[in-house]
């Protein structure tokens, strides 16, 4: 009886597995969009190489060349890198670990950084841009994280509501409510757009040159990236970070009395033990609720 030649596919090239590794069901269109960026100086050099190219020696060149970031970007690298080792493993391409002794850095666990909310809306009300003042006043006013704003499509909007469908972080859908002003500023922004129905919210000034996996309107326009964003919003202050938009926010509404159960569905977070730096640091709250307490005191000195 003849013997049948099993045949062994080819290894792909380091691009072309990042690829299919970015091309599975169970990656949120987000956490797709922040591996590409964060692998892409790898791909950029070792692309078109092998995958048993990844080696000790090339990741730990890589992860070198990250030593200048913050600690939480250089984290945020290394876990991508660690999850595409992970899958390239699987599928039995690499044997060995080519992170074998290369590890995080540490990172100390920082208090939320709000800024006065005076300042922060003087400079929102500075911001004479449609698309620009609609999206920052959307995430100020619904505590948003910024690719959650970067993630709305037109159609989650309900407008007789005052009301958006938020896919928040893992995916996890809850519901926002936004201001009359809000509202006038989206109205203005898609006025300006044509008045469309579907599709991205925040696009793009211009049309996607080369898109690979970008997310299109009808007429080819990219929705816009968070990189896009932040520098537009270092370009409005004194090179706030974006994040602290959110965390200014929340903490606002802390001092004006939300229980933890109102922050915690406000700002989409899961536990209330991640809220305890906006109310336990909250000077201004504290100061509320130590001046309420005091007017229930009916006794005369």
């Amino acid at each position: 009886m003849p013997r049948v030649l099993q045949v062994v596919p080819p290894l792909p090239n380091l691009h072309t597995a990042l690829e299919r590794f970015l091309a599975r069901s169970r990656f949120a269109a987000r956490t797709r969009e922040s591996y590409a960026q964060d692998l892409a100086p790898l791909v950029a050099q070792h692309g078109q190489e092998p995958l048993t190219s990844l080696t000790h020696r090339t990741t730990a060149v890589f992860l070198a060349a990250q030593e200048h970031l913050a600690a939480s970007t250089f984290n945020r690298r290394y876990a991508a890198m660690r999850s595409f080792v992970g899958w390239c493993q699987q599928q039995g391409w690499l044997d060995d670990d080519p992170l074998d002794g290369l590890e995080r850095r540490p990172q100390p666990r920082s208090r939320p950084r709000a800024l006065d909310p005076e300042q922060v809306e003087a400079a929102l009300r500075a911001i004479r841009a449609a698309r620009d003042r609609a999206l920052f006043w959307l995430i100020y006013d619904g505590g948003l994280r910024c690719q959650e704003a970067l993630a709305i499509n037109i159609e989650d909007i309900d407008w007789a509501e005052r009301s958006i469908r938020i896919h928040g972080k893992g995916d996890r859908a809850r519901e926002m409510f936004f201001s009359r002003r809000v509202s006038r500023y989206l109205d203005d922004y898609l006025n300006q757009r044509g008045q469309p129905t579907l599709g991205p919210l925040f696009i793009t000034v211009r049309k996607a040159r080369s898109p690979r996996r970008a997310d299109l309107t009808a007429d080819g326009y990219a929705r816009l990236s968070y990189r896009q964003a932040d520098t537009l919003w270092k370009k409005y202050t004194p090179a706030w970070d974006l994040h602290q938009l959110r965390h200014t926010a929340i903490s606002a509404r802390a001092a004006h009395g939300y229980s933890e159960v109102e922050l915690k569905r406000f700002s989409g977070h899961l536990s209330l033990r991640s809220l305890e730096g906006y109310i336990a640091h909250n000077r201004e709250a504290a100061k509320r609720k130590a001046r309420s307490w005091e007017r229930r005191d009916t006794i005369s000195p």
